[in-house]
């Protein structure tokens, strides 16, 4: 299985590489700041935590590869620093799935696709990574989210998403824009062509100006006879202002990744849409 996947996800990838709480509201709250953006920031400060539900798919042609994380994650001073969350990753018949924990700097991944490479007694990798992996637009980063709804085009009411009543902004935003506010400058090596694909997106917030769901979708191109790959994230979060504590595994039972008895390349322990719109922009460089 646990090759099995990383081949699907290989196979899926690849040739566009190469070439290119419950809610605790159940009524509107009363705004609490100017925006989105201020809103979130407000949870920075505070070091609160948030619920997530995400769901992400690469297609190419008919193949697809999906993940979804669930699970919760609590903001630093610039955003996301750590998280404990459930992973699934899904092409076709196969699947794997994987418990993550990030914490001061170090990532702890628990899955099946690991178990052959583990020492006796160990059941946890760790890995030295960031708390969250960068998503294409990524709604729990301020600079980003500010971003976003600077290119608003329409408000509507958004009815209820976990309890809470939501205005729902729609709007694009350009790959070389969303690169500006990067917080790791993964979308430097787009093209000039490429910096112009716009990303449609939909953001409902709650009368606490804070967002309830998300969903964006990119089209990159792809040479004959492969077809365009295609990228799209449909994310929900609820529990705003929770302090759920997150701790890293007991460890005795975490074994470094430089340690592993495998002399394979293991998978990462997330897919990663900046990586993958990265590659492709190396590869025709």
């Amino acid at each position: 299985m646990r090759r099995l996947i990383a081949l699907t996800a290989t196979a899926l990838l690849a040739p566009a590489l190469a070439l290119a709480a419950s809610a605790t509201a159940h009524a509107a709250p009363k705004p609490t700041a100017a925006g989105p953006a201020d809103a979130l920031r407000q949870q920075l400060v505070k070091r609160t935590t948030v619920r997530i539900d995400e769901r992400n798919e690469f297609r190419l042609g008919k193949t697809a590869l999906r993940y979804r994380e669930t699970g919760v994650v609590r903001f630093g001073r610039s955003g996301p620093d750590a998280g404990d969350t459930k992973l699934t990753i899904s092409s076709g018949a196969s699947k794997s799935t994987g418990h993550i924990i990030a914490l001061g700097g170090k990532v702890y991944v628990k899955s099946p696709v690991y178990d052959d490479a583990l020492p006796a007694g160990k059941t946890w990798v760790r890995f030295t990574g960031p708390a969250r992996t960068t998503l294409l637009v990524d709604v729990l980063r301020p600079r980003t989210l500010g971003a976003l709804v600077a290119h608003t085009k329409s408000k509507a009411p958004g009815g209820t998403v976990n309890g809470a009543r939501t205005t729902l902004l729609r709007g694009a935003i350009t790959l070389g824009e969303l690169a500006k506010v990067s917080p790791d400058g993964g979308l430097r090596g787009l093209s000039g062509k490429e910096k112009k694909i716009a990303v449609p997106w939909k953001l409902w917030v709650g009368g606490d100006q804070l967002p309830r769901r998300f969903q964006a979708a990119v089209v990159l191109p792809g040479p004959a006879p492969l077809g365009d790959l295609k990228l799209s994230s449909d994310a929900r979060y609820a529990g705003w202002g929770g302090h759920v504590a997150i701790q890293a595994p007991p460890a005795d039972l975490v074994v470094d990744q430089k340690d592993l008895e495998t002399d394979e390349d293991l998978p990462e322990a997330r897919p990663d849409l900046i990586t993958t719109i990265t590659g492709r922009a190396a590869a025709k460089s």
